[in-house]
């Protein structure tokens, strides 16, 4: 059981607390949520710090580090999934940062990116978001094949671009400009020339997040082309 103060456990985030009592069912070869619960109440916490830990259980079920024992007859039995195993073993931040793109990421960059983060392929979540990115731009500017990289980006929203906004003033224009050349210019082109990894899998996590407000932008672009064809 946890040697936490109950002062502790009723301070500490949901999902600090679970964590440590992830790690402490798994160290101590647990496998049942409500005897736990009952160990708990045992071990001396009472009130609000004995629904904090079952709070804390329920986090870690509903995010998949535990689940129902399809092996145990008991409607309470539960084991530590792979995803639970792996956050033990490597720490949080990877679950932390495939958690982050379950936060409201655009369609068409969850569709592309979440997928290659759940199998721990996060240089290519990155690289399969900048190119959704490059994709959409070439259809909405309507330029061709032979312009690439950061110069379609350059094109696209240039001063005579297609999808520049003229009713912005210059420097907004510009701002968006340098955005999207930019962004493509740092998180895309290094990924198509040689190797990129991620040390810090936040890091790639915020590229994709990037690349979700830009394909937001690119949504307001297709508006506003099809508000001026009516």
């Amino acid at each position: 059981m946890i040697s936490l103060d109950q002062e502790v456990v009723l301070e500490l985030p949901v999902d600090q607390l679970g964590l440590a009592i992830l790690k402490d069912f798994h160290a101590s070869g647990g496998w049942n949520e409500s005897n736990y619960v009952i160990e708990a109440q045992h071990a001396g916490y009472r009130g609000e710090g004995l629904k904090a830990i079952a709070e804390a259980l329920a986090w870690v079920r509903a995010r998949g580090l535990t689940a129902r024992d399809p092996n145990q007859s008991s409607p309470n039995a539960i084991f530590v999934t792979r995803i639970g195993r792996q956050v033990l073993e490597n720490g949080p931040e990877s679950f932390y940062a495939t958690e982050r793109l379950q936060q409201g990421l655009h369609p068409r960059i969850e569709a592309k990116a979440r997928p290659q983060f759940l199998i721990g392929e996060y240089e290519q979540g990155v690289f399969a978001a900048m190119k959704a990115i490059e994709v959409r731009v070439r259809k909405l500017s309507g330029l061709g094949r032979e312009i690439v990289g950061v110069d379609l980006m350059n094109k696209a929203f240039g001063p005579s671009g297609h999808l520049t906004d003229k009713s912005l003033v210059k420097g907004e224009r510009e701002g968006i400009r340098s955005l999207f050349a930019g962004a493509y210019a740092t998180f895309r082109n290094p990924a198509g020339h040689h190797d990129v990894e991620y040390e810090d899998v936040v890091e790639a996590a915020e590229v994709v997040q990037t690349a979700s407000l830009l394909m937001r932008m690119l949504d307001r672009v297709e508006r506003r082309q099809k508000k001026s064809q009516i």
